[in-house]
């Protein structure tokens, strides 16, 4: 069952870990593909995604555009579609609440990533969750996604932060130019390789550029 809570996180860096990935909605073969990532139902494939943004030094770290594409690329992996991001919410384990904060000048230094960061993982506390019992789930709603876009437009997309309607705070929007961040913009990971329905390998590339 999912569980809907507010301002919730997780800790840990979902990089190199190995867990259990094994969910109640999809076979053993497509959840064991995917290893340390979360199997999610896409357009008749499954895809495998990361169970939580991207982390440095343990805190959720927004990236510009460039590093982010850096990032999925260094790793063999991509920034998702809207409608990827629509789908991890839908069948995400943990939904969390949105947490804005005062779009002040800092809300681009690393001194609000931290302070937004510990809100979620306060929240998380409070609701009774430890990292264990977060391990092998996938957890959406609490940041806005960075979105695969033309690799060489100068702006940067941005989608998400879902409301327990499924409603989105933030529509699609690309107005920020390429380089920008800020504390609510997160990095969400897909892997390159998916599943189709009859468990061939398929490059998914093609859904997004």
């Amino acid at each position: 069952m999912n569980s809907v809570i507010a301002y919730s996180g997780l800790i840990f860096l979902f990089l190199g870990l190995c867990t259990d990935t094994t969910t109640d909605t999809l076979p053993v073969q497509q959840a064991s593909f995917c290893e340390d990532f979360i199997p999610v139902k896409f357009n008749n494939l499954t895809i495998c995604v990361a169970p939580d943004y991207y982390m440095e030094e343990g805190i959720r770290t927004p990236l510009g555009y460039s590093d982010a594409l850096h990032l999925a690329d260094s790793l063999g992996m991509l920034l998702p579609s809207v409608e990827m991001v629509d789908a991890i919410y839908q069948q995400a384990d943990i939904k969390l609440a949105p947490i804005p904060m005062p779009p002040t000048d800092e809300m681009t230094t690393r001194a609000y990533f931290v302070k937004h960061h510990n809100l979620i993982e306060a929240q998380l506390a409070d609701s009774g969750f430890t990292d264990t019992d977060l391990i092998g789930k996938l957890i959406a709603g609490h940041k806005k996604d960075v979105i695969a876009i033309d690799r060489t437009s100068d702006r940067v997309g941005i989608y998400g932060w879902h409301l327990s309607d499924s409603t989105v705070i933030q529509q699609f929007s690309t107005v920020h130019n390429r380089e920008y961040f800020d504390y609510s913009h997160g990095i969400r990971l897909i892997k390159r390789i998916a599943l189709d329905e009859s468990s061939n390998l398929v490059d998914i590339t093609y859904l997004l550029y």
